[in-house]
């Protein structure tokens, strides 16, 4: 039966692209596809087969289905957009009108390249939603509701008057770092992820900072991942985003979900390390924060921490697109000006 039904998806697919008729191309979709077409009635004998054979003939008659209904689809549409009026008079000498090719945008551009780096060291892609619960956003991070860290954050918060939630209980989430807990909560580990998204935060807008930004928070959890592998792992991506001859320095710093914790700086690009406004006259733009996940974290997540060990990291998007591209305002990137964007 095998050999029948390869036999018959290439006859259709013969017969299928020899034809520019869409009477013949109805019959040929009634012939092969229709109720009483041949695919159902390969689809009647599997019956006959053994219970072990069923499966694997199955997928090849759906596959074989798909292929024809592809082929047919594509004449289709492919005679439709060349069909010509012959009642009307076209000159085919006349000059057209050239097509504006778009581009990506540059913050798209650098996100994937980011997205590829950690793909290829076996990190999971994950998406979370962009109006977060006070529990997740903080709590499960380790910032209890009276932890003064929570006003580094800068929070914004929705009013939720005639609503069944409680005042501060929904917020516009200030960090990709919220996933952390949702992920941990389903996947067992070992794992490793990165989420890519919005962050919303009361910022004083200036060329380094903005209300809305874009983060990659990545976190991988294991039985023996030590300090130097979150920092080889900065060092690797950072390298491969901006060449081998980027220069990077850490520094000390606080979080209530990591312990210990490290800032990343990165020389700055627009002004090679001079220093300009962008990086406040120090030469270095702080690019990705990180550390070592802290044990209540994971206690919380039902995560056994005299077992397992984890580092996190939040890529400042937005930041690492302008260093890119030596762009010395952030807020280029959310310019609509067209004229603006191509350059990137």
């Amino acid at each position: 039966m095998r050999e029948d039904i390869i036999n018959l998806k290439n006859n259709a697919i013969g017969q299928i692209m020899d034809t520019d008729s869409d009477k013949e191309l109805e019959e040929l979709r009634i012939e092969y596809l229709g109720r009483n077409g041949k695919i159902n009635e390969f689809l009647i004998d599997l019956k006959k087969l053994k219970p072990d054979e069923r499966k694997d003939v199955g997928i090849l008659i759906n596959e074989s289905k798909k292929t024809i209904e592809s082929t047919l689809n594509d004449k289709i549409e492919n005679l439709t957009q060349f069909k010509v009026d012959t009642k009307e008079w076209f000159d085919l000498t006349a000059p057209g009108v050239k097509s504006e090719i778009g581009n990506l945008h540059a913050q798209t551009k650098v996100l994937t390249e980011i997205l590829n780096q950690f793909s290829y060291l076996g990190y999971q892609i994950a998406d979370g939603p962009e109006v977060e619960s006070d529990y997740y956003n903080f709590e499960v991070l380790n910032f209890p509701k009276d932890h003064p860290a929570r006003d580094a954050q800068q929070t914004m918060f929705f009013d939720v008057t005639g609503t069944k939630f409680k005042p501060g209980e929904l917020i516009p989430r200030t960090h990709t770092s919220a996933m952390q807990g949702r992920v941990m909560q389903k996947m067992k580990p070992p794992f490793r992820v990165v989420v890519p998204g919005r962050c919303f935060r009361y910022e004083q807008i200036d060329a380094s900072h903005g209300v809305d930004f874009w983060q990659v928070e990545g976190f991988a959890v294991d039985k023996n991942i030590t300090f130097t592998d979150l920092l080889g792992t900065i060092e690797y991506v950072l390298k491969g985003v901006f060449g081998s001859d980027a220069q990077i320095r850490f520094a000390t710093t606080f979080f209530p979900f990591v312990e210990p914790g490290v800032d990343t700086y990165l020389k700055c690009t627009v002004c090679k390390g001079k220093g300009c406004s962008f990086c406040k006259k120090s030469g270095w733009s702080e690019i990705m924060p990180a550390g070592m996940i802290h044990p209540n974290v994971l206690s919380t997540c039902k995560i056994d921490p005299k077992v397992w060990r984890g580092f996190a990291f939040a890529i400042g998007l937005s930041r690492v697109v302008t260093l890119k591209y030596k762009i010395d305002d952030l807020r280029t990137l959310t310019n609509p000006d067209l004229r603006i964007l191509k350059q990137y």
